[in-house]
């Protein structure tokens, strides 16, 4: 293991300083939120990863991004900023982000390159916020998330139009025009931590495409994308 992990490495207090803009006081919550469950440690029976301090940073992000849209788009409803959210806060982003901001190079991680490939760096850009929530409190967090992320790597403009969720535009194009939309799952093998769905995506009966991703969602998502390519494009 590289000896930026290692406790009290010069090296990873000062890579942490430089992605978060604060000296880390408790270096361990930095550690864990760069830990992937495939490289889990364990501690008296339980298995130490990042996923607690993901869930964590999930909802203080959501909840610092809403307040950034609300002052951002004063004049905007409440439809456009719930959907720009979710753009800003969607797997696919957020691990664009987490490579934007090097963090491929400091996870530590035990898969192959393809398995969660697409969330891995997102999950821990969210374990990270968490960790700094965990360290610094809240006015350092959103501190964090605004000067080094939204600022820096998020554009607003490319965003808006952008499709947040194909899955979700789908439905409402079936509702609309009465068609019957269902999702299947047609195939699902893998190890837990590298676990891969299939999903079936049928209108009506017939089949149009079929999407596989490393959860059920974002299995949906691609055989919507596809769909969406087939059907309203």
């Amino acid at each position: 293991m590289s000896s930026r992990f290692r406790k009290g490495s010069g090296n990873f207090f000062f890579e942490i300083q430089q992605l978060t803009g604060f000296k880390p006081i408790a270096e361990e919550h930095y550690k864990l939120a760069l830990r992937h469950s495939s490289a889990s440690r364990e501690n008296k029976g339980t298995r130490l990863n990042n996923q607690r301090l993901e869930y964590l940073g999930d909802a203080i992000l959501g909840a610092i991004v809403a307040d950034f849209l609300y002052q951002q788009y004063p004049d905007s409803g409440e439809g456009f900023l719930t959907s720009m959210r979710s753009k800003i806060v969607s797997r696919k982003h957020l691990n664009q982000l987490g490579v934007k901001m090097g963090l491929n190079k400091l996870v530590v991680k035990r898969t192959s390159r393809t398995a969660n490939a697409k969330s891995i760096y997102g999950d821990a850009l969210e374990a990270l916020i968490g960790a700094v929530y965990l360290d610094r409190g809240f006015d350092d967090t959103r501190s964090f998330v605004l000067s080094k992320i939204i600022h820096v790597h998020v554009h607003l403009e490319k965003l808006e139009n952008r499709i947040a969720s194909h899955k979700g535009v789908l439905l409402e194009w079936g509702q609309k025009n009465r068609r019957v939309i269902t999702f299947d799952i047609s195939g699902c093998w893998g190890q837990s931590h590298a676990r891969k769905y299939e999903i079936s995506l049928k209108i009506d009966g017939e089949l149009i495409s079929t999407g596989q991703g490393s959860s059920k969602k974002k299995a949906e998502e691609e055989a919507a994308r596809l769909a969406y390519k087939k059907v309203l494009l």
